[in-house]
């Protein structure tokens, strides 16, 4: 397991000259909480009367790594071929005389970003770098991603949006550059299939910009320059790493193809990987196989520009192409919240401004998404103007996994339009340290045992460089209960990630109330016989502590002001909208200290935000724990605070 214990701990001190850290005022009176189970008589609306179990099978550190070796042999030789004269040979072949469309980018640009590029300010997922006016593409990249979105030119769309003449000049400038270079030598990372695919698909989708007003010969030397990316492309899509870089490579070699004249052959080919990739990737229910949320956007956002391309053209959309857009468009809004952005789980951010509105604005249903996602592994509970999410599934399979998190059971509420309780987020604009944080289970709203994740991200030099921060150990069973009725949503929810070390099953059941002003909770960790060991294994010469410390961790969104009661039992937290919602816990039948520690919110992807987060902590006795807990929106002035009574949940 993990270790992540206080995972913020060192970049919160990079963070801390920002912004000083808001103090929470005392309250001497709180209104009166309570968990009340729903009256047994009440009628039935919809029930999932069986549970929905979830079942992974554990990672093989050594057939993966013997797999991973392979592929690394295979393609260092592939590389070392790809940079010699003869092979450059090979990518020759008939010059397109000119794009026959320019296909709409979704992606939404913005002028300041813009502005900061021209000033040399490159901030992209990745890292920062500063070029004091020479090129970006001379620079010694801080991190592999960060080439990545470089050698993409996704960042074009920026240039777009500033327009007039500068922003021409500078991004033609940049494209000349960047073939000067390319064209002197072979460079592993803008050659990589993945990032010929986002380069070619920007390239098209900003033609206008990198193209109209351009000399005879600069336009030549790109339409050449584009050809022979888009034949290397052809032969190297398949090769992509599994996933969402398959696919981008998929549809960057099928834009290729769509928009250059003489690509007939290079269309037809990308039809089919996109086809087949399609097929692999998006789950019955719409949801990514990696978990994702921000990949069914993004891949979202290359689709409806592909079709439209391809309609704009008269082309028939193949089916599969469709039939993925119709049920990753109900997903997308699954994971909306009230804010109209993303929840926060496994890798995904906000989102970008302005791009969730610019695909729902192609849904023609325009229905209300569903409550649970049985294929993704996910919950969702609306009730009134608040919803809740929360992530009921194991992590995805290790070749899909690079950024899925260890937020098993954790969940994301909002009300309105304000988020109340949150997951930190991901970014990779901050460097590998904050990236690594992110995904520990410390870092979601949900129970944490002894300061371990409840799944295992790799570490390890040698393994990273062969598998990459995939996830190796972690919950290999899920099991998830679901019952409505008139009075509100109950979610029963269990995960064995703590099983193998600890022998401890985490429990967790929710009631979110039919109003959507009371969500009551109840974390329980219930003693399992973990599973006989052999020698040779890992856990055979570990000895489990003794009744482990655990927290259950509430992370406040930093536009939450958060206030706790001088005796410290009880949290009111105020949002923008002028609601105050109130937290009250028990463990073992007493009223529960609450703690206030400091937590960082990386929904925004580029920035770094600082809040707090609410913490309940204790010990396993004798093998078990509880804790009940409730979270009640209040209205007005605070009135005088009784002891809170707080029922068991009933059996659902």
């Amino acid at each position: 397991m993990q270790e992540t214990s206080r995972p913020f701990a060192e970049p919160l001190e990079e963070a801390r000259a920002d912004s000083g850290r808001p103090q929470a005022s005392g309250m001497a009176h709180m209104t009166e909480v309570e968990i009340d189970p729903p009256h047994p008589g009440s009628p039935v609306v919809e029930a999932q009367s069986s549970p929905t179990y979830y079942s992974m099978p554990p990672g093989n550190r050594v057939v993966d790594l013997v797999g991973a070796s392979l592929v690394r042999m295979r393609d260092e030789a592939l590389a070392r071929t790809y940079a010699t004269w003869a092979y450059g040979l090979t990518l020759r072949g008939p010059m397109p005389d000119h794009m026959m469309l320019y296909p709409r980018d979704l992606r939404p640009g913005l002028a300041d970003k813009a502005e900061a590029l021209f000033q040399g300010r490159w901030s992209l997922p990745g890292g920062q770098v500063k070029t004091d006016g020479g090129s970006p593409f001379a620079v010694t990249p801080p991190t592999d991603g960060w080439a990545e979105e470089l050698h993409g030119f996704s960042w074009l769309r920026h240039f777009t949006a500033a327009g007039g003449d500068a922003a021409r000049t500078y991004a033609q400038t940049l494209v000349a550059g960047w073939m000067t270079q390319q064209s002197a030598h072979w460079d592993r990372i803008a050659w990589a299939p993945h990032v010929i695919g986002r380069r070619l698909t920007s390239w098209v989708a900003n033609g206008a910009l990198i193209i109209d007003g351009s000399d005879l010969i600069y336009r030549s030397t790109l339409l050449r320059n584009m050809a022979r990316q888009a034949r290397h492309l052809a032969r190297t899509a398949a090769l992509a790493p599994a996933g969402e870089k398959r696919l981008t490579a998929a549809l960057g070699l099928t834009f290729s193809g769509l928009c250059l004249s003489e690509g007939e052959k290079r269309l037809e080919k990308g039809l089919r990987l996109v086809c087949r990739e399609l097929d692999r990737q998006v789950l019955a229910d719409g949801g990514h196989v990696s978990r994702n949320p921000a990949a069914i956007l993004s891949i979202m956002l290359d689709l409806i520009s592909l079709r439209d391309a391809m309609a704009a053209r008269r082309m028939e959309i193949p089916k599969p192409i469709r039939d993925a857009v119709d049920r990753m468009m109900p997903m997308l809004r699954f994971f909306r919240h009230g804010d109209g952005r993303l929840a926060l789980f496994n890798g995904a951010n906000e989102g970008l401004d302005g791009a969730i509105d610019a695909v729902l604005a192609y849904d023609d249903t325009r229905g209300k998404p569903f409550g649970f996602a049985p294929h993704s592994g996910y919950q969702r509970m609306a009730a009134g103007h608040a919803r809740l999410i929360a992530d009921t599934g194991p992590p995805p399979p290790g070749r899909y996994s690079h950024d899925a998190h260890a937020g098993c059971l954790s969940f994301e509420i909002s009300s309105g339009k304000s988020r109340l309780i949150v997951n930190c987020g991901t970014t990779r604009v901050l460097g590998p340290d904050w990236e690594a944080a992110s995904r520990a289970t410390a870092a979601h709203s949900t129970l944490v045992l002894a300061d371990t994740s409840s799944a295992r991200i790799l570490r390890g030099s040698f393994t990273r460089a062969l598998l990459g921060a995939r996830t190796m150990e972690g919950p290999t069973r899920v099991e998830s209960r679901r019952h409505e009725n008139d009075s509100g949503i109950w979610l029963e929810a269990s995960h064995n990630g703590y099983e193998k070390r600890f022998g401890l099953v985490h429990r967790r059941r929710l009631f979110f109330s039919a109003a959507g002003d009371e969500l009551r909770g109840e974390d329980l960790l219930v003693a399992n016989e973990p599973r006989k060991a052999f020698p040779w294994q890992r856990r055979y010469w570990y000895k489990p502590p003794e009744d482990p410390a655990f927290a259950v961790r509430f992370h406040l969104h930093p536009d939450a002001k958060l206030s706790l009661s001088q005796e410290g039992l009880s949290a009111l937290v105020r949002l923008p909208n002028g609601e105050g919602w109130q937290l009250h816990a028990r463990i073992e039948g007493v009223e529960a200290p609450l703690t206030i520690e400091e937590s960082v919110y990386l929904g925004g992807g580029d920035t770094t935000r600082r809040t707090e987060q609410i913490v309940i902590a204790s010990k396993v006795f004798r093998g078990d724990a509880k804790v009940n807990w409730a979270w009640k929106r209040v209205s007005g002035a605070p009135v005088k605070r009784e002891a809170p009574e707080l029922p068991e949940l009933p059996d659902l």
